[in-house]
């Protein structure tokens, strides 16, 4: 039943599509630095020295603690060196993350959100937050859309808290047809660029386990990279990384 009913709201998501503008309450960073703890602050300065500032971002609050969580992993888990070629992140939700993406690796980012037309009460949907954050970075764009209708190629892909199991779909009232870990993993590894490189967070320790048995099961030769652990991280429960590079 809880399939049936996540099928039938889905469908009518598609249907209407139309969207409230975008409203949020755009805070500065001191705001959120304030709440930080030491060692938060400590790492936030040195983000704020490497990547020039965050002058130019426009963020509610809860934006800023995930955009910063995202910045500080990719700075330390993305390649220094990478080809030329157009970023993806996969799962990007309402582009909450998109500063954080587009900061770390600056080149233009496709964010690609299944479900980017879920409302909110006030009747601004996914896809208008997403396209607003993504307006302010040069290159950039929101798209609402199934990745494996996404061609490609990208030097650089992001997966954060991919769907391995029935669970989370039920959670996010996604039907459960979507479940296609393995369909969706290849279609994304054959897109990445030669000498690009795909970064996969998971969620706890059991989610880790079944991601790299996708890998395996590809012939992927995949590092895991282990906890990935953050002062600046905003979730409680732990995250996992793998890091696949395409070496042609």
């Amino acid at each position: 039943m809880t399939d049936v009913l996540n099928e039938l709201a889905f469908s009518t998501r598609q249907l209407f599509r139309w969207s409230m503008p975008a409203w949020k309450r755009v805070v500065p960073c001191d705001s959120v630095r304030a709440e930080l703890g030491p060692a938060a602050v400590s790492r936030l300065r040195a983000l704020e020295t490497q990547t020039g500032g965050f002058s130019h971002w426009r963020c509610s609050r809860a934006e800023w603690r995930e955009s910063l969580y995202v910045l500080d992993v990719l700075e330390r888990w993305l390649p220094t060196s990478l080809p030329e070629g157009r970023a993806l992140d996969v799962g990007s939700k309402n582009g909450c993350a998109i500063p954080g993406l587009a900061t770390a690796c600056r080149r233009g980012w496709d964010f690609v959100e299944l479900d980017a037309h879920r409302r909110y009460v006030w009747g601004s949907t996914r896809r208008a937050y997403g396209e607003r954050l993504a307006k302010d970075f040069a290159g950039c764009r929101f798209i609402a859309g199934n990745v494996l209708d996404q061609a490609g190629p990208w030097a650089v892909v992001t997966w954060f808290l991919p769907f391995l199991t029935p669970v989370p779909l039920d959670a996010w009232g996604l039907p459960r047809r979507f479940l296609e870990p393995g369909r969706l993993l290849r279609h994304v590894v054959e897109r990445v660029a030669p000498g690009g490189v795909l970064l996969v967070i998971n969620q706890g320790e059991a989610e880790a386990e079944l991601q790299e048995k996708l890998f395996r099961e590809l012939g992927c030769r995949a590092e895991r990279l282990g906890p990935l652990t953050s002062v600046l991280s905003p979730f409680a429960r732990p995250r996992f990384g793998f890091r696949w590079s395409n070496l042609g």
